[in-house]
């Protein structure tokens, strides 16, 4: 599996991270690629460079986020997911995990996850009616190159993702699937302090839960965080949550 990361960030602490988790859950015939914007370049004309090389690859190849982060399941659990699809009939991409906005997709998941690690098992999952965006990685089949959306007016790496492999999924334009529960997970980043920002919160909320229900966690809560964010919550709100967690256990 060629694997490719954009990023923009010139200190290159993202590149070091995701190469000390490749090499220590990725097998030799996987790769990583290191794809930055050269001086000058914008992120929309690195995202057509990649395109071009990646294109002329003859297996599915994956584009890697910032942050992303394997473990000792994850190759097994993308490559057999691949697998399946393959002889079900082919996929355009298939997303390791996804960032989820809706609460009551995030507590079914939540129960359904207890009910496949039982079994051992994932399942494909199609997101478009579950409010997705921000994949950890998303594994692109070569089929599908010449279809991704080639957005010319973004300005970060997260936009051209959301513009470029999301997008398209939630219009029905090309075929996606997620990976329950995730193969992949993100990394923690900066969860010591909850941003005032409905959205930023929001994106938070998102991470956190993804953290809690990847298939190589333990579903463990994220207590610090939690903790932050439950201040300032109203009674209404905070009685929901425990009517919701009722529900669930």
């Amino acid at each position: 599996m060629k694997c490719f990361f954009l990023s923009a960030d010139r200190q290159l602490r993202s590149w070091t991270l995701i190469q000390e988790s490749f090499g220590k859950y990725a097998p030799p015939h996987w790769s990583v690629e290191l794809f930055m914007p050269a001086s000058g370049q914008d992120v929309a004309r690195a995202w057509h460079s990649l395109l071009a090389g990646a294109g002329q690859e003859s297996n599915p190849f994956m584009l890697v986020s910032e942050g992303l982060r394997l473990g000792p399941q994850s190759v097994e659990t993308i490559e057999n997911s691949i697998q399946h699809l393959e002889k079900s009939g082919g996929f355009d991409l298939l997303l390791p995990d996804i960032r989820l906005m809706q609460a009551g997709a995030m507590a079914d998941l939540f129960v359904l996850r207890r009910q496949l690690v039982t079994q051992g098992r994932t399942r494909l999952i199609d997101p478009r009616t579950l409010g997705f965006e921000n994949p950890g990685a998303c594994i692109v089949h070569p089929r599908a190159v010449a279809r991704l959306a080639r957005p010319a007016k973004v300005h970060t790496v997260a936009e051209l993702i959301d513009g470029a492999l999301c997008q398209p999924v939630r219009d029905g334009g090309m075929s996606g699937r997620f990976i329950f529960p995730f193969a992949t997970m993100v990394s923690h980043g900066e969860d010591g302090q909850v941003p005032a920002d409905s959205q930023a919160r929001a994106a938070m909320i998102g991470d956190i839960y993804r953290r809690m229900v990847w298939r190589d966690g333990g579903c463990e809560p994220e207590l610090a965080p939690l903790a932050q964010m439950s201040k300032g919550l109203s009674t209404e709100s905070k009685a929901f949550a425990i009517l919701w967690a009722a529900m669930a256990d």
